[in-house]
């Protein structure tokens, strides 16, 4: 895929580097622009649905105990740090 001649890395899909032809750029709430195929936009994703589902601050620590368990303390820290921007943003924008 191109923008206007250009190939635009963020199109790129986490999976296998290919970028399909469904790609595009998204914008997110708090102004970041990214591919829809990104790790960056599927984490984006999972912070946005566990402040949805989670709505108690102890369920949300859980949540982040369990990644960390499956996934690692850097993959915790990442998530935590999604969070935060999204709740921020939106504490800010009301």
């Amino acid at each position: 895929m191109t923008d206007g001649g250009l190939f635009d890395e963020r199109l790129k899909c986490h999976a296998c580097g290919e970028v399909h032809s469904h790609a595009r750029l998204v914008t997110t709430v708090d102004g970041r622009e990214m591919g829809n195929y990104s790790e960056e936009w599927r984490r984006y994703c999972e912070a946005k649905w566990v402040l949805k589902r989670y709505r108690s601050k102890r369920t949300r620590q859980e949540y982040l105990d369990k990644v960390e368990e499956l996934r690692g303390y850097p993959a915790k820290m990442e998530l935590r740090d999604e969070m935060l921007k999204i709740w921020t943003w939106k504490k800010d924008n009301k």
